[in-house]
């Protein structure tokens, strides 16, 4: 995969999982550079289609919510409302955590937070993640993008209750760390099927993040774009 957007190497500490963003057991934290170039080639298929945002963006499979958490502190002003699910409802207490940082509100209380461990530990790392809340404060809007976090098993049919999504963005189960939990035996199958469910039928991009050896298709979507990095497969399919 080239980037076409995210072409030189930028630093992203400020948002390493652990230092303002919080860290969920047994979740992974995706790549920002990786999360910053897809998101701008949903933002750039969409506006080739006439639709400049501000965007409502889903990712039904959150985990501790660090992929919507970047994409929102990067994108601030180009986002209505985040979605976020997951089956897990214990990792959902930390995406609910890490969303709350996309507002004022919830900087001063992680800032208060570090600032208690400064004290009781006096770690230099502790130091760094407050210069880090400063930097992210900076990329806060006036307005507050609209948060809507809950418990969803994605690869269930059933009645959805989310829809008129512009953007879905998911890195799906797979590896060591996380795996499909549902009981469904199609989870790829329903994964898409709930996601054409979700998607406004006018303007909207289906983003997915896979291992190599999952097979990104469906009769529901027309896939745009595929570009493998490393051991991910990155795929963009439109609602047919």
């Amino acid at each position: 995969m080239k980037y076409i957007f995210e072409t030189d190497k930028r630093d992203f500490s400020d948002f390493a999982s652990g230092r303002v963003l919080y860290n969920a057991k047994n979740t992974t934290a995706f790549p920002v550079r990786l999360a910053s170039e897809i998101i701008q080639r949903s933002f750039h298929i969409l506006e080739g289609k006439g639709y400049s945002g501000p965007y409502k963006i889903y990712d039904p499979c959150c985990g501790g919510g660090f992929l919507l958490t970047t994409i929102g502190f990067l994108y601030y002003n180009r986002i209505s409302e985040i979605i976020a699910t997951d089956f897990d409802d214990e990792v959902l207490e930390t995406a609910r955590k890490n969303l709350s940082l996309l507002s004022k509100e919830g900087l001063d209380r992680r800032r208060k937070e570090i600032e208690r461990y400064i004290e009781a530990y006096g770690k230099e790392s502790h130091v760094q993640a407050l210069k880090s809340i400063e930097y992210l404060e900076t990329l806060i809007g006036m307005k507050n993008i609209r948060i809507n976090c809950k418990q969803r098993d994605i690869t269930d049919i059933q009645d959805f209750p989310i829809n008129g999504v512009n953007i879905i963005i998911t890195d799906i189960p797979y590896g060591n760390i996380v795996n499909w939990k549902g009981v469904n035996e199609n989870p790829i199958e329903n994964l898409f099927v709930n996601c054409y469910r979700a998607l406004d039928n006018k303007a909207s991009i289906l983003a997915i993040v896979a291992d190599k050896k999952t097979k990104l298709n469906h009769n529901l979507f027309k896939r745009l774009e595929h570009f493998q990095l490393g051991k991910r497969q990155i795929g963009f399919f439109e609602p047919l």
